[in-house]
């Protein structure tokens, strides 16, 4: 079932509770009403009675024919009753109902009294007169009142429905315009292919929930054509870095073939089809070891590293290795308790994150020094590698973390590309940040952001 005729239904449900909830009190309000309206009407005529009977010796003529003449306006079906002192009926010979002394009893104590007999509705009163005291009873069917109580029930009835049709049509029409913008949004998702990633949705000015799926889907777009761009990129920069030593080898494997070799040149030519197939082994080594980076860390493959002491560890490193170069750390606004310079993590796998980096930092410097900052703060630390190399070019900044992508400049040195992806995946697992500023011919800065809070 479409969302439109989904609402539309649930709309007219809510409505129709509501609307039965209201006509219910209405017709319940009317019915006692109705009531309340017919035992006073019974009052009244048990007051005329009780005049006509009792009070016949102390009226003027003129007033008892004005009571007379209101006493014989009589409602449909009425019977009354009069009873003495000693509960005999008086007064009135033919008498329809014999009621019980009880009843009679309960009316002189409660003076007014109404009561349902039989579909009847009765009202009995305690009438004190020089006479004695009595009680009169009157009784007689509401046909007028259930008349009109049928006739609203059947309004009622009538409106209901006709409210709940158009309820149901107002509906359907407001859903439709409601859902006009998500009906454009699919009309434009379904033109967009994977050759056409650069389309975007249009974005409306209400500002509201249909809005933000749309900013959120063309985000989604943006994020997919990126990814789409990264793949044929990673695609070009394979095939290219996997097909110089493929075609080494065959150049010559073929080569070789042609003629009868030397002994000595079969020796050669093993040589560089074996430094060929390391570098395919290098390669694909990368690659795999990308590929394993895709984990989840928990607690328990996890453990608290001090930042400042694995530098310590990292810069000892390089003393033993590079004696003639030197790795600079310095510490910046350290605070007073050392534990939260800690963050938790894989300890293994951010020494070769930032290995990657360093190790960088001193092959495209041409071995020069490198400078290690590490700065605390109130939001988190940062940890900043400097070099004085080669630099990268603005066009290359965004490119760098993409597998197998080298820069131009950085074709003369060794290496395959695979590093800085391995680091920036291998900080996405930390939940840390990852930037890069770089002056062509005179050094790049990677500047990576731990926050205090990491939750795995």
């Amino acid at each position: 079932m479409k969302i439109r005729h989904r609402l539309s239904l649930q709309f007219t449900l809510i409505s129709g509770i509501i609307l039965t909830i209201v006509f219910v009190l209405i017709y319940l309000l009317s019915a006692q009403y109705i009531q309340n309206s017919f035992y006073k009407l019974l009052q009244m005529r048990a007051l005329v009675t009780a005049q006509v009977y009792l009070e016949k010796d102390e009226l003027t003529k003129k007033k008892f024919l004005e009571i007379e003449k209101s006493y014989r306006e009589r409602i449909p079906d009425e019977s009354s009753n009069i009873y003495d002192q000693h509960n005999q009926a008086v007064f009135i010979e033919k008498t329809k109902y014999n009621w019980p002394a009880s009843m009679l009893e309960t009316i002189r104590h409660r003076e007014v009294y109404r009561f349902r007999f039989q579909e009847e509705s009765g009202l009995g009163i305690y009438y004190p007169d020089n006479q004695g005291n009595f009680v009169v009873i009157v009784t007689a069917r509401n046909t007028m009142g259930i008349q009109q109580l049928n006739y609203l029930m059947w309004i009622l009835i009538v409106m209901f429905l006709v409210a709940l049709l158009i309820t149901f049509v107002m509906g359907q029409w407001y859903a439709s315009r409601a859902l006009e913008p998500i009906k454009s949004i699919n009309r434009q998702v379904k033109n967009i292919r994977s050759n056409n990633l650069h389309m975007r949705v249009q974005q409306g000015r209400n500002k509201d929930e249909i809005d933000e799926l749309a900013t959120n889907f063309n985000g989604l777009l943006q994020h997919m054509e990126q990814a789409f761009d990264m793949q044929r990129s990673f695609v070009s920069n394979a095939s290219h870095e996997l097909r110089t030593p493929l075609t080494t080898i065959i150049g010559e494997i073929e080569v070789t073939l042609q003629n009868e070799r030397s002994r000595e040149d079969y020796i050669q030519t093993l040589g560089t089809l074996l430094g060929e197939s390391e570098k395919l082994k290098i390669i694909t080594d990368g690659l795999l070891q990308l590929t394993r980076l895709d984990v989840i860390l928990t607690d328990t493959n996890s453990e608290l590293i001090r930042l400042d002491e694995l530098l310590w560890e990292i810069q000892e490193f390089w003393r033993h290795k590079t004696p003639t170069v030197r790795l600079h750390v310095k510490l910046n606004d350290m605070p007073e308790d050392a534990a939260q310079l800690c963050i938790r993590g894989n300890r293994s796998l951010m020494t070769l994150a930032l290995q990657n980096i360093i190790r960088n930092a001193f092959k495209f410097s041409y071995n020069r020094d490198v400078d290690c900052q590490l700065t605390y703060s109130k939001s988190g630390i940062t940890l900043s590698v400097s070099d004085h190399g080669i630099g990268i070019a603005d066009a290359d900044l965004e490119k760098i973390f993409m597998p197998l992508y080298r820069a131009n400049n950085a074709h003369a040195f060794d290496g395959y590309g695979i590093g800085l992806s391995m680091t920036q995946k291998i900080l996405q697992l930390h939940k840390a940040a990852i930037t890069v500023s770089s002056v062509l011919g005179q050094g790049t800065t990677f500047n990576i952001f731990f926050p205090h809070v990491q939750k795995f």
